[in-house]
């Protein structure tokens, strides 16, 4: 599950409050797919790499005050509460597909569901897990300033792991590198 959830500031720390709903992935509802296609210009093609500040993004869309937050296991067979807000994706579009990396914030991880409220809760700034870091791969690309494919995760399989070639893993880890040195 992804949702907006609006975030404030307060004296006990971060407010976050579910607003709605939404879509990451797919070319036609996703929020990655559409805040991408908001920055690339015509020149941008394949090999092309990518970077998306989710809150700036989203303010540019007039969405203030908000964070994207992701519960990492909504099925889960035992109770679980993981939700994590999403801070950046990176992208490495080429070859028709594009494997991501998304630097993301511990909210809660594996904690029980019965001892908080998801919908509407506070964290402290050190309570936060900050940074981790996820990468998957998306089916679709960018050509010519325009994404192109259905920009969506691959289903459940022993063999859906991303692949990184050394260009790919060096953008990877040089963006990651930055994010942890700035948390030192």
């Amino acid at each position: 599950m992804y949702a907006i959830y609006r975030k404030d500031k307060n004296t006990d720390g971060y407010r976050y409050m579910f607003k709605e709903q939404v879509s990451l992935f797919g070319c036609n509802s996703g929020y990655i797919p559409y805040l991408l296609q908001k920055q690339l210009i015509a020149e941008a093609t394949e090999p092309f790499t990518w970077k998306l500040d989710f809150k700036k993004a989203l303010e540019k869309e007039s969405i203030v005050n908000s964070v994207l937050v992701i519960n990492l296991k909504p099925n889960s067979k035992e109770a679980n509460l993981s939700l994590y807000e999403l801070v950046n994706v990176w992208g490495y579009s080429a070859s028709g597909w594009t494997p991501i990396m998304i630097h993301i914030r511990g909210l809660f991880i594996d904690e029980n569901p019965k001892l908080f409220d998801d919908k509407n809760f506070i964290k402290k700034e050190e309570e936060i897990e900050d940074p981790i870091f996820s990468m998957m791969y998306l089916r679709g690309t960018i050509i010519q300033g325009k994404i192109t494919g259905r920009w969506t995760p691959p289903g459940p399989s022993p063999t859906n792991s991303v692949l990184l070639w050394p260009d790919t893993f060096n953008y990877f880890s040089s963006a990651a590198q930055k994010i942890m040195e700035n948390k030192a």
